[in-house]
């Protein structure tokens, strides 16, 4: 270990009694800010019968993968906190990446204009599970990532944030924007979701959305058009505003023939009443507005 000192993750201990050891001795990520809290850890640890019991709650709060945002003062500086793309994955997650130049904001093409700003994004509900960041003010920018990932915020969050013009801070909305068109149901559809939750009125199984859609398809086409899904709808004890079903049809129309078939209303469906994604049989074939 390269002359490290051997610690307890938890309290900081050695294998010596009654040492402890903290920052750069015992290895990385070796910075101040992460020393400073390994040393309050190892104080609370020399005086606590019970780490768990006596400690105050910060203290109890550990967690040996979160070592707090990296910030290294390079040229260009770097910053990031969270899980990359490959992390994510292996936790299992279906992660996307929102990427930005520096050069895409004011402020960075005036400035700075080489670096860029990354966001790593659970594509089933849009949160961001990590955030990178190379350029000038990475250090610095990286806070508000921290409190993203912290807060189990969506890039539905930051689009919905309106940023002081001309501050890097803005690459934050430019890398949503980018990461919204990877994304199956993007910030268009969660309006829609929004303006549409309800409690299932019907059985969410196949068979029953099927008979149901099947009714309203009097032709027996397999598509319905605008009208149709206005009627579908109020079927199934939902009835929605034309603006809205418009709007359904416009984002799910792939082929553009005015209609939507029923694998795309049933994906739609689900979204609306909340079925997690390993309950459903879906399509992958909608638009990414």
């Amino acid at each position: 270990d390269r002359g490290k000192v051997s610690v307890d993750k938890k309290t900081l201990a050695t294998s010596s009694r009654n040492v402890y050891a903290a920052g750069d001795i015992i290895g990385s990520p070796a910075l101040a800010s992460t020393g400073k809290k390994q040393a309050k850890r190892a104080v609370y640890a020399m005086f606590s019968k019970n780490m768990v019991s006596d400690a105050p709650k910060d203290a109890n709060s550990y967690n040996p993968s979160d070592i707090g945002s990296i910030g290294v003062w390079t040229i260009p500086a770097m910053g990031y906190y969270g899980m990359t793309k490959e992390q994510a994955e292996k936790e299992g997650l279906n992660v996307v990446e929102g990427i930005t130049p520096y050069n895409k904001s004011l402020r960075g093409r005036v400035f700075a204009p080489d670096g860029l700003l990354k966001l790593v994004v659970d594509s089933d509900e849009g949160r961001i599970v990590g955030v990178h960041l190379i350029g000038k003010e990475a250090a610095e920018l990286i806070h508000y990532g921290v409190a993203l990932v912290k807060g189990r915020m969506t890039i539905f969050d930051i689009l919905s944030t309106t940023f002081t013009a001309v501050t890097y801070h803005e690459l934050y909305k430019y890398a949503a924007l980018d990461a919204n068109t990877k994304l199956d149901f993007g910030v268009e559809w969660q309006e829609i979701f929004n303006a549409l939750q309800v409690e299932c009125s019907i059985d969410t199984d196949e068979n029953s959305l099927h008979e149901k859609f099947d009714f309203i398809d009097e032709d027996g086409s397999g598509d319905l058009d605008e009208t149709k899904m206005y009627a579908l709808f109020e079927s199934i004890g939902r009835p929605v505003g034309k603006r809205v079903i418009s709007n359904i049809m416009r984002l799910s129309d792939v082929d553009g023939d005015g209609t939507i078939d029923f694998n795309d209303f049933k994906t739609i469906y689900y979204k609306i009443c909340g079925v997690p994604p390993d309950e459903q049989d879906v399509s992958q074939n909608l638009l990414r507005p």
